[in-house]
C-alpha cells in the first residue's frame, strides 16, 4: 500500500512538472492574443490546487485500531503473523522493539495495540509494558522506527486500618489493601510474628502506602509501603521505611533496629507447623527423643528460602534427612533444611547465599511420614528453638542516620496520625 501510494504521487509530479513546461513554452507562439485564456498563474494554481487535494485524499486513510493478547507459547512475532504480514516484516518490527526493551521479557498476556489503514496494512505496533510505560514501533519512510512513551505519575500517600477477622488476605481484601502490599507487609511481620499463634480476630493492621496516580487522577498501581503497623493482643510490631544516606533502603523498628532480622523464623511461605521443637515421639525413628528443629507442612515442590546471609556448608543425601542444604552464617549461627525434592540448580557448597534466596522444594526424602520442611538452627553448634529465639538485628542505625530516621518517623506520625 505504502508503495503504490509513493509510486502515483511520484507520476503525478512528473505529469504537473511536463504540463508547466509546456505551457510556459508553448503558450505564447500558439495562442492568439485576442482569444480570452486563462493566464500562467492562474493555471498553475488551478493544477497544484488540484494536485494537492488529490495528495490529501492518498494520504486520508481510514485506520483501525485492535487489541490483541499474547497466548501461551505464542511469540510477538506469531501474532503478527497471523495478521496477515510476512515473517520478514514481523522481524523487521520485533527487531525494531528489541532496540528499546528485551523481547524475551515479553510474556503470555501482553497486551499488543495494533493500528492498521483501511487496507489492513499495520502502521503502529504498541505495548504496553507497564502502567507507565509503553513502546510503540511505527512505520515510517525509513522503515520501523520505535519509541518509548513515559505517563507522568504522582504518589500520593494514603492510610489504610484493616480489622483482621479470618486472615490479613482477607482483611486486606475488605479494605481495599493491593495485595502487594499486604505480601511486603507480611513479610515484615513475619520477622517478630508467628501467625499461627499471635494473631486473634479483632486485631488491627495499619499501613500507610504510595498511590500512583496518572495526571486524571486515576490509581495506576501501588507504590513504596511506608509504614506497616500491626497491633496484636500483647504487643505493637512496627516497620518503618527509611532511605540510609549510603542509599539503602530497609525497614527499622523505633529503636533504629532493621526489621529484618540476622535470621528468618519461617523458610516457607504461609506454612503451617505440623511438628514442633522440643521431646517426643518421633515417628520416623520409632522412639521417643529430641526433634532438634520444626517442621512445616507443606505440598512437594514448595520453594524453601534461606532464613539469612550465609555460605553452604552441606548440600546433598542424607540417608535420615533426604536431600537436604546446610547453611553457615555469622555470629556462630548454623541452619539445616531437609527432605527437599531437590535441590535449587546452582546450590553447591561453597556458595554464598543472600536471605530470602530459594535453595530448594519441599518434598517426602529420606525418613520422612509425609512431604514437609524440615528446619533447624544451631547456635554455637547446639540446636535451638526458632519460634522462640530472639535474633539479632541485620542491622541497626546510628549517629546521623538514627537523627534523621527519627524526624521523618515523626514527621509521618503527624502528617497522617500514626499513634
Amino acid at each position: 500500500m505504502q508503495l503504490q501510494r509513493f509510486t502515483v504521487r511520484y507520476y503525478l509530479l512528473i505529469a504537473v512538472f511536463i504540463i508547466l513546461t509546456a505551457t510556459l513554452i508553448y503558450s505564447p507562439l500558439h495562442v492568439s492574443a485576442d482569444v480570452s485564456q486563462p493566464s500562467s498563474d492562474s493555471f498553475q494554481t488551478a493544477v497544484f490546487t488540484e494536485l494537492e487535494t488529490n495528495l490529501i485524499d492518498l494520504g486520508s486513510d481510514t485506520y483501525k485500531d485492535s487489541s490483541l493478547s499474547l497466548a501461551r507459547g505464542e511469540s510477538l512475532s506469531d501474532l503478527l503473523q497471523d495478521t496477515g504480514i510476512s515473517s520478514l516484516e514481523a522481524f523487521d518490527i520485533t527487531d525494531s522493539l528489541g532496540s528499546i526493551i528485551d523481547m524475551r521479557r515479553i510474556q503470555a498476556g501482553q497486551i499488543v495495540n495494533l493500528r492498521q489503514t483501511s487496507g489492513g496494512r499495520i502502521q503502529e505496533v504498541s505495548l504496553p509494558v507497564s502502567f507507565d510505560r509503553t513502546v510503540t514501533a511505527r512505520w515510517s519512510s525509513h522503515g520501523w522506527l520505535s519509541s518509548e512513551q513515559l505517563s507522568d505519575i504522582f504518589p500520593v500517600p494514603t492510610v489504610v486500618s484493616a480489622r483482621v477477622e479470618s486472615s490479613l488476605f482477607q482483611a486486606a481484601k475488605d479494605s481495599g489493601i493491593p495485595l502487594s502490599i499486604m505480601m511486603e507487609a507480611i513479610g515484615l511481620f513475619s520477622f517478630e510474628v508467628d501467625f499461627q499463634r499471635d494473631i486473634q480476630p479483632g486485631n488491627n493492621v495499619v499501613l500507610l502506602y504510595e498511590k500512583l496516580q496518572n495526571v486524571d487522577g486515576e490509581n495506576m498501581a501501588a507504590g513504596e509501603l511506608l509504614y506497616a503497623g500491626m497491633e496484636l493482643d500483647d504487643r505493637n510490631v512496627e516497620a518503618w521505611r527509611y532511605e540510609r544516606l549510603d542509599g539503602t533502603v530497609e525497614y527499622y523498628e523505633e529503636s533504629g533496629d532493621s526489621v529484618r532480622k540476622a535470621l528468618l523464623k519461617t523458610p516457607v511461605d504461609g506454612a503451617r507447623i505440623s511438628s514442633g521443637f522440643g521431646f517426643r515421639n518421633i515417628p520416623a525413628l520409632g522412639f521417643t527423643g529430641l526433634h532438634r528443629g520444626i517442621d512445616f507442612a507443606v505440598r512437594i515442590g514448595t520453594p524453601v528460602m534461606v532464613a539469612g546471609d550465609g555460605e553452604v556448608i552441606i548440600a546433598g543425601w542424607h540417608k535420615l534427612y533426604g536431600y537436604r542444604v546446610m547453611v553457615r552464617h555469622a555470629n556462630q549461627y548454623d541452619t539445616m533444611y531437609a527432605h527437599f525434592s531437590r535441590i535449587a540448580t546452582g546450590i553447591l557448597t561453597g556458595v554464598r547465599v543472600e536471605q530470602g534466596q530459594v535453595i530448594g522444594y519441599s518434598g517426602n526424602t529420606g525418613n520422612s511420614t509425609g512431604p514437609h520442611c524440615h528446619y533447624e538452627v544451631h547456635y554455637y553448634g547446639k540446636p535451638v528453638n526458632p519460634s522462640t529465639l530472639k535474633f539479632p538485628p541485620g542491622h541497626k542505625l546510628e549517629g546521623d542516620d538514627m537523627n534523621l530516621f527519627t524526624l521523618e518517623r515523626r514527621a509521618l506520625i503527624a502528617e497522617f496520625n500514626l499513634q
